[in-house]
This record gives C-alpha cells, structure tokens and sequence, in this order.
C-alpha cells in the first residue's frame, strides 16, 4: 500500500551576506569543503577563499553570511561537501539563502591622539597574563628593519582556528591603519606568511590588512588609537571575551603596536 508521508521539506533559512563574499555566494553554484564546524556556525572553504556562515551566537566576522536562527549541525563535519552559489549555501540539513546584504565593520584610516598613559595602562592591565614570547614578536615585527623573522615566529603560532600570534599581528595591523602609520614591510612578511597558519586564521588576516574586524574589535581599536581612555574602558571587555584567549591575543597586539608607535615612558609589569 502507498505510503501518504512524504520527505520533509528542505529548512530554509533566510541569511544576510558579507559584500566581501558575496560574489562567492552569489556566484556559480560549486563545491565547498567544511573545514570546521561547531555550535555557532561552519566555515567554509570555497576555491582558495573561507566564508564563514555564522549564527545569531557568533561575532560578526566581516566576511560571514549571517543567519537569524541557529543551525543544526547534523551532517557537518570537516571535509563534508556542501554546496555554495546561485545565492544560497546548501547544508545538509539547511539551506541558507543570500536574502539581503550586512555592512561590516572597517577600521577608519585616522591618527594617534595623545595620551596621557592611561590607555596603555589599561591595555597592559588587560594583558598581564599573556606569553612573553607573544609581546616580544609584535614588538620586534613592529621595529626591526626586516619584518620577516619576527613574522615568521608568530603566524600560525598558538592553538586553535586563530593562533595566538596571528590574532596579535591582526590587532597590531588594525591599530596601524587606524593611527595613520601602516606599515607596508609589515604587512608584506604577513601576506607572504599567511600559508603557515589555518584557513580560517589567514582569512582573517587578510581582512585585517585591510581594515576589516568584527564590531567590537573595530570599535575598540579606534578608541585606542584616539586616546580615549573612558571608551576603551567600556569595550575592552567585549573583545577580552572572544574566543580562550583569542581577545586577549588581539589586545596584546594593540598593547605592543601602542607602545611602539606612542612610547609613555613607562615601564610595562
């Protein structure tokens, strides 16, 4: 006898998609490769890129297609198969469609203000647990005449999808471009070391070079660099929050870049 139950249709989701991913998204549709998943979304591999497809639990990575409501892992894994393009991303369990786009976050191109020490106080504060090797390589890659040697001791350094030095050489790239003072040989020996570390952690850096942070993280490099101690204060412990040590990594960045590009005087506990 014929069955009357039919298969369930698709989950459909509505998403939002990053304009730095959106070509792929939008694109000819192709397969994609998880290269990671957990509770608050997947991160994808599409050619030689990562889109990041985050839910409503994730920081607002600047290349992610964002979704509304969670999304259920089941039948995610590294190196599954999905698809990507024709303005959708077809999960197993899920189809996440392109339904509008997001604005992300870019660190303004600005100057230094002057402080009076009490930014720096809060950023050392801040980082006091932090490992010294880390401290050291920002330090050296941000005042050695040849970057590379201090590059190469920190991209890909450290545990997990962001490794500890990449996340420092983000904050330190970030804090440069919004005080007026990037540095190309720097940013050179980071490109030509980004095949060292993770996908992930190298699209991050990528977008970092250029500006492009989360919210919080770009809110709070901007308030260093303007030297405004009372907003610094406030965000400071957003950005510590992200990640097992992924903030902190990031502020100790900032912490070294300051100290080289506006020295107090002072010396560091």
């Amino acid at each position: 006898m014929p069955s009357d139950r039919h298969p369930a249709a698709p989950r459909v989701l509505a998403g939002a998609v990053s304009p730095l991913t959106a070509d792929l998204v939008h694109g000819p549709r192709r397969t994609a490769e998880v290269l990671a998943t957990g509770r608050v979304g997947t991160y994808l591999r599409v050619g030689e890129r990562v889109l990041p497809v985050l839910g409503p639990d994730a920081v607002a990575l600047p290349t992610a297609l964002r979704v509304v409501d969670a999304l259920d892992p089941a039948g995610l894994h590294a190196g599954a198969a999905v698809l990507v393009g024709g303005g959708e991303v077809v999960l197993p369990s899920v189809t996440v469609t392109a339904a509008r786009t997001w604005r992300p976050a870019r660190v303004p191109t600005g100057r230094l203000g002057p402080d009076d020490g009490r930014v720096a106080s809060l950023l050392e504060a801040a980082t006091t647990a932090a490992p010294a090797w880390l401290v050291d390589g920002v330090t050296a890659a941000a005042t050695a005449t040849d970057p590379d040697p201090a590059t190469r001791s920190l991209v890909g350094r450290g545990p997990g999808l962001t490794p500890s030095g990449d996340d420092a050489l983000a904050g330190a790239l970030l804090l440069r471009r919004a005080a007026g003072m990037p540095d190309a040989d720097l940013a050179a020996a980071v490109r030509r070391r980004l095949g060292a570390t993770t996908a992930v952690s190298a699209a991050l850096l990528e977008g970092a070079l250029d500006g492009w942070a989360t919210p919080d993280v770009v809110a709070l490099v901007t308030a260093v660099a303007r030297a405004d101690a009372a907003a610094v204060t406030t965000l400071l412990p957003a950005v510590l929050a992200v990640g097992h040590t992924s903030g902190r990594d990031l502020v100790t960045g900032l912490a070294a870049t300051l100290a080289v590009l506006a020295p107090t005087g002072r010396i560091a506990a």
